[in-house]
């Protein structure tokens, strides 16, 4: 991407650092709970008892991995048909992350290359199987296609019936896959679930809450059972926030995690009890790296910082005076960095190790901003300042004129299929753009 960016630090967060300064003086921000200081040190040393050559064997695939990941974003930034190929890509950093299987890692990688190597076969990452209705032909894991299948509906109606959901359509078989999923042993199993919690829950909400897909029949009580998972099975009472259990050295722990937090309060928009627990545990995991704070190696990216905004917003009414200050000096911490450091010249936003494709990066950075407020006073929840006169930022009319041209530009070979660069879409335009 373009190195060049806005750089107008100035005025932007002195004031309002130093009121919640002043602030900070009435909030005490409480320590986070240990398992979360030590969710990562644990899985490490987990994934170790598993296999003690753990370090040796990851290490080893990673040139490869990085060598082939460059060449499907170089070859999205040119425009070209990487739909197959980025659904293998993304599968191969879960394998990293979330596995032990190195063998799997290696054929993955040998898929990854002979993908590049046919541009014709790209296509297949859009399509339904015939067989069982899934999109995502070029994942693997069943909960990877789910997530295909959903955007996929977004836009189009399905062609053929969607058998896979079968596997999950009785409150019993619903309880039974996420009483699998929802805790980890790595050190028996190499596996940690996390991921495919986040994205099946995520993605079974919605289409279980909103009799979604159209033609496809929930059977009877499923929606009650996603309700009772999601507020009393897969949350932690103590924080609020939701998130998976892990066995560790003999005993289950609960580890807080901000993108599940995000996906249901997002999805329940905001409907859920103890909003002011979810809020106080955010400002108390602020400074941890993601999956609990929303930090990537101490350092910000636009996806975290929009998880964190929204949960800022949901709990805004529910903040004492001293939280909103520190919420507003959070925020307008993640606004300068994202101008300055984020976001680029032609419209783009600057791509992070986090980020899966050019296309979601566009997505989390234009979101960011929108639901921050920064086009749109209405949804500015959390200030009473005009960007539009404020000689410390850009113009934001003509931020978002740069960003919708990027988008019509790249829209037809985004990575993901274009439903990232349609969700930025609905997001610049405040008439139409989801709440908060």
């Amino acid at each position: 991407m373009p190195s060049s960016a806005f750089h107008p630090r100035p005025r932007l967060i002195v004031r309002p650092v130093l009121l919640a300064a002043v602030a900070l003086g009435a909030f005490a921000q409480s320590n986070p709970p240990p398992a979360d200081i030590s969710y990562r040190a644990d899985i490490r040393q987990d994934f170790i008892k598993f296999d003690p050559n753990y370090r040796e064997l990851r290490s080893a695939l990673i040139p490869r991995a990085r060598a082939l990941g460059q060449q499907v974003f170089a070859a999205e930034k040119q425009g070209r048909d990487v739909a197959c190929a980025h659904q293998i890509i993304l599968e191969i950093k879960w394998l990293f992350e979330y596995t032990a299987d190195f063998a799997r890692i290696a054929h993955r990688l040998d898929d990854l290359d002979r993908a590049l190597a046919h541009p014709e076969s790209q296509p297949a990452g859009r399509l339904q199987n015939p067989a069982d209705g899934a999109c995502g032909q070029c994942y693997t894991e069943w909960f990877f296609r789910l997530d295909a299948t959903y955007d996929y509906l977004k836009e189009t109606s399905p062609t053929y019936p969607l058998r896979f959901l079968d596997r999950v359509n009785s409150p019993e078989k619903l309880r039974a896959y996420f009483a699998t999923v929802s805790t980890s042993d790595i050190a028996r199993t190499g596996l940690n679930h996390r991921r495919e919690l986040n994205e099946s829950l995520a993605d079974l909400l919605r289409l279980i809450l909103h009799d979604q897909p159209a033609g496809y029949s929930w059977t009877p009580d499923m929606k009650s059972a996603m309700l009772d998972l999601i507020l009393h099975r897969l949350r932690n009472p103590e924080t609020g926030w939701w998130g998976a259990r892990y066995l560790h050295n003999g005993k289950t722990y609960f580890v807080d995690d901000i993108s599940i937090t995000f996906h249901m309060l997002s999805y329940l928009n905001g409907n859920v009890p103890d909003l002011s627990k979810v809020l106080h545990t955010a400002l108390a995991l602020k400074d941890l790296d993601y999956p609990q704070g929303w930090l990537e190696d101490g350092q910000y990216t636009n996806h975290n910082n929009m998880d964190a905004v929204v949960l800022f917003h949901y709990g805004w009414s529910a903040a004492t005076p001293a939280e909103k200050a520190v919420i507003a000096a959070e925020i307008r911490k993640m606004l300068a960095w994202c101008l300055a450091d984020s976001l680029q010249s032609d419209g783009s936003f600057r791509s992070s190790p986090a980020d899966d494709s050019i296309e979601e990066a566009e997505y989390f950075g234009a979101a960011f901003l929108a639901r921050i407020g920064f086009f749109d006073k209405s949804r500015r929840f959390w200030t009473t300042e005009d960007f539009a006169q404020s000689a410390a930022v850009p113009n934001p009319d003509e931020i978002r004129r740069r960003i919708r041209a990027f988008i019509a530009a790249h829209r037809s070979t985004g990575a993901a299929g274009g439903s990232y660069y349609i969700s930025a879409l609905e997001q610049l335009d405040a008439a139409t753009s989801p709440n908060p």
